[in-house]
């Protein structure tokens, strides 16, 4: 059986350094309540979706807007914000899915920073330059690697639960071995599969799981996810603001998820 995954990318709702456009890693800032306000659109959309998987940030704004878009709660009786960042049972919260951490240039803004040399040259190319006591590109780009993969397992082991030990997600390698065993037209179908993994259509096709996934989380993570999922983008090419939903349409080819964007 192949899997169809539909990725919900949520970015937080706005903070107070979103609003003076400062810059805003690790550091953990609450939502503004107006922010989350303007959640309540998304929490009408997702009432009728089920979730297979959820994950967020650990930071307190995409705790607060995880609570905000999964909650019956009419947001103008919402003050507490302390019961707004508290932790639901059974979503996974992940480090991995924080934003860069920018170190000294926290809470800076281009204004602050547009002498200086290094930040400079991190605009024009921030693979080559790491923020001072920050975080280096390539590990903001390695951690999202992880979590992609980790995610892989993670469907793959709803799968086992859902249908069985021997159900995989049909591109693994394992499958293919297995296949050995079984009929001519089995092994049509796998192949059949293996092309919807790729990226095919699939809306008519047998043997297809859709799952929705929600992810909450920062502005660069939903950029590099993009990047790293859909062919030909770059990490730039993406935009969300915050308290606005990306979602894609991936399938595992083997090695990585691939896809393409549904929503504009």
């Amino acid at each position: 059986m192949a899997v169809r995954l539909n990725l919900h990318l949520v970015r937080h709702g706005r903070t107070q350094w979103n609003e003076e456009r400062r810059y805003l890693g690790h550091e953990d800032q609450g939502a503004l309540m107006e922010g989350l306000e303007q959640l309540l659109p998304l929490r009408q959309e997702f009432r009728s979706r089920h979730f297979a998987k959820v994950y967020c940030s650990d930071l307190l704004r995409c705790r607060q807007t995880l609570n905000c878009i999964l909650s019956d709660l009419h947001m103008p009786g919402i003050t507490n914000e302390v019961e707004l960042g508290s932790v639901i049972p059974g979503v996974c919260y992940d480090r991995k899915l924080r934003e860069l951490d920018f170190g000294d240039w926290e809470g800076k803004t281009y204004e602050d920073l547009k002498e200086n040399a290094a930040y400079r040259r991190w605009i024009d190319n921030p693979g080559t330059v790491t923020p001072p006591s920050g975080e280096s590109w390539p590990s903001f780009c390695s951690r999202i690697e992880v979590f992609l993969a980790e995610m892989y397992q993670d469907m793959k082991g709803l799968l086992s639960m859902q249908e069985g030990p021997a159900i995989l997600l049909e591109s693994e390698s394992e499958s293919e071995s297995e296949s050995e065993s079984e009929s001519e037209s089995e092994s049509e179908s796998e192949s059949e599969s293996e092309s919807e993994a790729a990226g095919h259509d699939t809306e008519t096709q047998p043997g297809v799981l859709d799952m929705d996934v929600l992810v909450v989380t920062h502005g660069g993570v939903i950029r590099q996810i993009a990047a790293a999922t859909l062919p030909d983008t770059e990490f730039w090419a993406t935009s969300v603001s915050p308290g606005e939903v990306l979602q894609l349409q991936l399938a595992w080819d083997g090695a990585r998820w691939r896809g393409v964007r549904v929503n504009e």
